[in-house]
């Protein structure tokens, strides 16, 4: 009979017919699976079969048509829900890769659903490598491919090292299809070279392959190239210092090898040169007479075999800088600008800025400030960048921030260029106003009991004015809750004042307690201690020596020597009406 017929037979029973007695099939087949090395993969196998046969069904699970070991618990688990039939393959790798097998058995019938499990990593490094043929500077490698460890070999990197540079390893500029296994690779002259091989594919390189047991040598030819980034130095007065990016060995490609160094004025047509014969160095220092003068300049290399086989290209360059000539005038505060607690504005004449002025590339100016009462050596500097755009105006405005509160400061401004600053300008005096003061320092509680706390504290450390006191809030703390913050009244109005003994808290509460230093400005930060209260249970006694608005309404009050009368003459008071309302 046609096969496809009895399948299609077979399907079109299993979708609408339950099945018969002693008759079993895999309802949901097996879907293949990939993974990283190490991680876990899950084959699910769904089973149907008539309710009255379920125990009966047997499922068994193979490997490349081996059975899986499902004692091996550290690699396999056999789990069951039901129909429901799952393969667990834990810590995976490369081995165990391939088909697995769900084969469900009820008595003398049963079915199979297969697919493949890949476990992807990095390829085996490529084996065998050898290199068969060295001609001049060509160098010719074959290879056998490793394993691809469940993902093609997109392509191949080869790398060489040289017989003087054992432990460097360098990358051909060009990799290699992946589906090749031979390379031919040039090789700089003047070196003995060894090779090895790394393969790539989707999960990334593998190890290096072998090096070849046999090496390369190239004959010493002309260099092909000529350093980079030339460029020359201005930090030196009556020099002009050639820089550039010194040349490795392995593009030095022969003895004597040295760097040619030209230079010329803009101006000029002649051309001065000079030889560095260190391979290593990086510069070539020439005097010259002139400041901040153009040049042309280019470095060559050469060997003992010649000159470059590439031209050197030509680049500008200046002369060492010297110290600017023009002094800015008519530096003063900028009164159409507010002087602050912390910010001084400035305005100045701008200078002229052409090269015999500056005497070097023009950077702007330079703020220099200091306390009066400090002098110089303490000299603070703020750098001024002009924009662009504004270099054409006639005067320059700047401002310093971060200027001491309530102190006098002296200011001058200097011209600067990349290296060096100019003469100042003439100085000038202001005084910076008051401002908020810092926090108080080593606020803590001296002692706490079940009503009160005592607090204390330092003045801080920099005022930015006169103190005129302190202030202090609060606020109760519930669990990770905190309650509004309550100022405490009256303020402390005497800097001197270094503590309060705050009365009326709840016992066995926790309160958190701010304390801020004031001047005529205002308040400063306020630094912040948390406290509890001492646990126990107040007597009538002593509930009747606390004033009532502390109870009933949790406020709490600083207690200072004539506090303390007025309140007894409170409690008096309150008293003789309790006793009058009876």
């Amino acid at each position: 009979m046609n096969t496809a017929y009895l399948e299609s037979l077979h399907i079109c029973f299993c979708c609408f017919f339950l099945p018969l007695w002693g008759l079993v099939y895999i309802d949901e087949h097996l879907k293949k699976q990939i993974v990283g090395v190490g991680e876990t993969a899950r084959f699910v196998c769904l089973t149907a079969i008539h309710p009255a046969d379920v125990q009966q069904v047997i499922v068994v699970w193979t490997h490349d048509g081996v059975p899986v070991n499902l004692t091996r618990h550290n690699k396999y688990s056999y789990q069951r829900h039901a129909n429901q039939h799952i393969l667990v393959i834990e810590h995976t790798d490369y081995r165990d890769s391939g088909e697995y097998s769900c084969q469900a058995k009820a008595g003398t019938v049963e079915d199979v659903s297969t697919a493949h499990l890949t476990v992807l990593g990095v390829p085996e490094p490529p084996k065998n490598l050898q290199l068969i043929s060295c001609h001049g500077q060509s160098a010719e490698l074959v290879w056998d491919p490793g394993d691809e460890h469940g993902a093609s070999i997109r392509m191949y990197t080869v790398q060489f090292n040289a017989s003087y540079q054992p432990d460097t390893w360098h990358d051909y500029s060009e990799p290699f299809d992946g589906e090749t296994a031979n390379a031919l690779v040039s090789v700089s002259p003047w070196g003995t070279y060894a090779f090895t091989v790394i393969a790539h594919n989707s999960a990334g390189p593998s190890e290096p392959s072998n090096v070849t047991s046999s090496s390369c040598s190239a004959p010493p030819d002309k260099p092909d190239r000529n350093p980079k980034n030339v460029h020359a130095r201005t930090d030196t007065k009556g020099k002009l210092v050639i820089e550039w990016q010194p040349m490795e060995r392995l593009y030095q490609h022969g003895p004597g090898f040295r760097y040619h160094v030209f230079w010329r004025q803009s101006s000029s047509t002649y051309w001065n040169s000079a030889y560095q014969n260190d391979a290593a160095a990086d510069s070539y220092e020439i005097d010259v007479d002139t400041v901040y003068g153009l040049y042309d300049i280019r470095v060559k290399a050469e060997n003992d075999l010649g000159e470059s086989h590439q031209p050197a290209f030509v680049f500008k360059g200046h002369s060492g800088e010297d110290e600017p000539i023009v002094v800015p005038k008519d530096f003063r505060l900028d009164r159409s600008r507010p002087l602050t607690s912390s910010t001084a504005h400035f305005i100045w004449e701008a200078v002229e800025t052409s090269v015999d002025k500056i005497q070097g590339h023009f950077e702007g100016y330079r703020l220099e400030y200091w306390k009066s009462s400090e002098g110089r050596h303490k000299m603070k500097q703020t750098d001024i960048i002009v924009p662009h755009e504004q270099k054409d105006e006639p005067d320059v405005r700047a401002a310093i921030s971060g200027l001491p509160s309530y102190t006098a400061v002296r200011a001058q401004v200097v011209v600067v260029n990349t290296h060096y600053s100019g003469p100042p300008s003439h100085i000038i005096d202001f005084f910076v106003p008051e401002g908020v003061p810092e926090k108080v320092r080593q606020l803590r509680a001296e002692s706490v009991g079940m009503t009160y706390v005592l607090l204390k504290w330092l003045p801080p450390e920099i005022p930015n004015g006169v103190l005129v006191g302190y202030h202090i809030d609060y606020q109760q703390v519930v669990n990770v809750s905190l309650g509004p913050v309550i100022p405490l009244h009256p303020e402390i109005k005497n800097p001197s004042t270094l503590g309060a003994r705050i009365t009326g808290l709840e016992p066995h509460h926790s309160y958190r307690f701010y304390v801020s230093a004031k001047t005529k400005v205002g308040l400063g930060s306020p630094d912040v201690v948390d406290i509890r209260t001492v646990n126990g249970t107040l007597t009538e006694a002593s509930k009747e020596a606390i004033p009532k608005w502390n109870m009933q309404k949790k406020k709490a009050s600083i207690s200072e020597g004539r506090q303390i009368v007025g309140s007894m003459v409170m409690l008096f008071v309150q008293i003789l009406v309790m006793y009058l309302g009876m």
